[in-house]
């Protein structure tokens, strides 16, 4: 997988430079915690104040929105009519917390309240008319939507046809006129002055209790319905901003000072959690939660945030571990697909199967992606021929526009840019894997298959100390648009090297002062071993590790970077930019022509030493990095430049293949110019 790794601000801009150090003056702090502060999006020290430090002043009037007086009105009169209401929900975190919500909430003021959630399975998302018939039957006067709604024009005016008002509750994109509904309540209203349009649908829910308490000029202690906001804002990848920071913070805040929702404490504890963190809320919390809706029982998850059965805590667990291991057989399986038909060397990788389980499917994509990083789109197809798909697409391919150029081939598909899902007859996936080989190429769209890894600022060792964790630790909890800050520290030396972990598949190191932990790389415990006179550059996370009663700094690591001549893959890719037909202008931009030559282009000796390792390993193959190590006059541009002139040349025909190089020598082998190779006139031509 290739990285390019980007500052999140370009802090040599005058403006922006001028920015930090004001920040640094007003507010005392370090001056990487100012960037952090200016990447999140704060202009002044003011404002990043109250990014470090939020407070419950900080919260909106719920008043603010749209609607939202109707919305009370309305449900006063419920209560005080004593009507019988219906909240309809969804079956993902977000709904499920938005439901228990409102059901606890109203079932508090004595109301006859219950609720919906759709099957995901034979249902779907949203409002169904069936439901909404069904509801009428039971003699529901009023159904008061969360998470969903705002497209269900059908739907709510059939149920108005049918006696029943509806008001909606809901955060996502209105789509043309607003639905015939007694109270719209949503953000993202063309009409809405709400200072904040990225709530989840819980978050909305908890703005419209806030209200009925005002309203009702009551009192009562909410952070149970604040801590299932928060869960609810995490596991819905929200942007953790503004109002959605404020919920997160304060919601676990009180998860940890003393839990006020059992239902939430009991899957605290299942969980094995000690301290909670918007981190094992996103991994570990919310799967449990989201593993009874993907197999279609998300009623499970209300019952217990309602307290109406906290050992539906244990039930979830065993349900999530239900659902991880259908997941791994799914993901074992495409991952076997895409390897033996190759499919990773398509810009889009598709993968189908059949009976793949519809709920899962997301997940799946996701892990591919993890890697390979490519637009990915997996289909499970059911025993009736119709596949449901799901895809995960990578930044610069707009997944939802791609989709949208080929619609014609699916039943019905929506999402966005980067996320989205469809439904496709079996017969025409075929023509979907073409349509998309095809507008790859046309587009150009292999260049988005870089990943970027983006990092806050670049620190020096001496300034990782207590001062900048206490400051780091106030920019929690992270989340989408408040990243864990990330930082570049260049020039290390690694020391103690060693691998770790059960399979051996993690890596630790030392730094000078700093115990290093780099998860899933132990392939890089031989680069590292070597003695670069420029150190390694590291992309890392200081985290607090606790000990036997002390405290001390790790560095979690993200990325590793050693020096550009003897990294393999941006040494291969910079010779596929040189051998290839793009522009002299491009191959100039290339950062390699600040090289000395001598380091670039290899001498006749060393073309010879690489040529009789070959003939002599031609059989069993030679070690790629054996061959760098063995010769120090070599490194990996070196070796690969001298097997793209062997095989360009015809002197030797080489492959790579997980490390090592295969060789066969030609029976023919006469002497070749390779001052003839158009690689190496190319190579002369930038260089001289």
């Amino acid at each position: 997988m290739e990285e390019v790794w980007c500052e999140r601000i370009n802090s040599e801009d005058p403006k922006t430079s001028e920015k930090i150090q004001e920040i640094v003056e007003e507010c005392n702090i370090p001056e990487p915690v100012a960037k952090i502060a200016v990447a999140r999006g704060c202009q002044n020290g003011f404002e990043t104040m109250a990014y470090l430090e939020p407070n419950v002043e900080d919260f909106h009037s719920p008043w603010e929105l749209p609607d939202m007086q109707k919305a009370v009105q309305r449900i006063l009169r419920a209560k005080e009519n004593h009507e019988k209401v219906c909240i309809y929900g969804d079956y993902d975190v977000d709904g499920v917390m938005a439901v228990s919500i409102l059901i606890d909430y109203m079932r508090m003021l004595k109301m006859d309240v219950s609720y919906k959630i759709p099957n995901r399975l034979t249902e779907g998302y949203g409002m169904n008319m069936a439901a909404v018939d069904m509801l009428g039957g039971e003699g529901i006067q009023l159904i008061v939507t969360v998470d969903n709604g705002i497209a269900s024009k059908q739907e709510i005016q059939f149920a108005r046809d049918k006696g029943m008002d509806v008001i909606v509750t809901d955060h996502h994109e209105c789509q043309g006129d607003l639905p015939n509904a007694a109270a719209v309540i949503d953000p993202k209203r063309l009409d809405s002055n709400y200072p904040f349009r990225e709530l989840c649908g819980a978050g909305i829910a908890f703005k419209l209790i806030q209200a009925l308490e005002e309203a009702q000029q009551q009192t009562n202690d909410l952070r149970k319905y604040l801590e299932c906001a928060a869960v609810a804002t995490v596991a819905d990848i929200v942007p953790l901003q503004n109002e959605n920071r404020l919920i997160v913070k304060l919601g676990i805040d009180s998860m940890n000072e003393g839990c006020e929702n059992q239902g939430i404490k009991a899957l605290i504890q299942v969980s094995d959690i000690q301290t909670v963190t918007s981190g094992n809320i996103g991994f570990v919390l919310a799967p449990k939660i989201n593993a009874a809706g993907r197999l279609g029982e998300a009623h499970y998850g209300v019952d217990l945030f309602i307290g109406k059965n906290l050992e539906i805590a244990e039930l979830l667990k065993n349900e999530n571990l239900k659902r991880q291991e259908i997941e791994k057989q799914i993901f074992d399986k495409a991952v076997r697909v895409i390897k033996e038909q190759q499919k990773n060397k398509d810009v889009f990788i598709c993968v189908a199967g059949e009976n793949w389980h519809p709920g899962v499917i997301g997940i799946v994509a996701s892990k591919i992606q993890e890697i390979w990083y490519h637009p990915v789109i997996v289909m499970g197809i059911d025993q009736d021929g119709l596949a449901r798909g799901s895809c995960r697409s990578v930044e610069g391919i707009n997944i939802f526009e791609i989709l949208s150029a080929c619609s014609e081939l699916f039943e019905t598909y929506g999402g966005h840019a980067m996320a989205a899902g469809f439904s496709i007859k079996k017969e025409n996936i075929q023509a979907l894997e073409g349509f998309l080989k095809k507008k790859s190429k046309e587009n150009h769209l292999k260049k988005f298959l870089v990943k970027k890894v983006y990092y806050d600022s670049i620190l020096s060792e001496d300034e990782i100390n207590w001062e900048l964790m206490d400051c780091v630790r106030m920019c929690e909890p992270y989340g989408v648009n408040n990243p864990s800050p990330i930082f570049r520290i260049n020039h290390v030396h690694p020391t103690e090297i060693k691998t770790m972990g059960q399979e051996k598949n993690h890596l630790s190191f030392r730094d000078k002062n700093f115990r290093c932990i780099a998860f899933s790389k132990a392939k890089w415990q031989k680069p590292l071993s070597r003695e670069y006179a420029e150190g390694v550059d590291l992309l890392a996370v200081p985290k607090i590790n606790h000990f036997a009663g002390k405290e001390s700094i790790e560095l979690m690591i993200k990325s590793i970077r050693i020096p550009f001549l003897f990294d393999h893959q941006r040494c291969w890719n910079t010779l596929q930019i040189i051998k290839s037909e793009s522009s002299e202008t491009a191959r100039k931009t290339l950062d390699i022509w600040k090289y000395d030559p001598n380091d670039l282009l290899p001498s006749r000796d060393e073309m010879v030493w690489v040529y009789k390792v070959l003939k002599q390993f031609s059989e069993q193959g030679a070690q790629f990095d054996d061959l760098v190590d063995k010769n120090p006059k070599l490194n990996c541009f070196k070796l690969l430049l001298i097997l793209e002139i062997f095989d360009e040349l015809k002197i030797v025909c080489c492959k790579i293949k997980k490390g090592i190089i295969y060789a066969k020598i030609p029976i023919d082998h006469q002497k070749k110019d390779i001052n003839k190779s158009k690689l190496v006139i190319k190579l002369k031509r930038n260089i001289f």
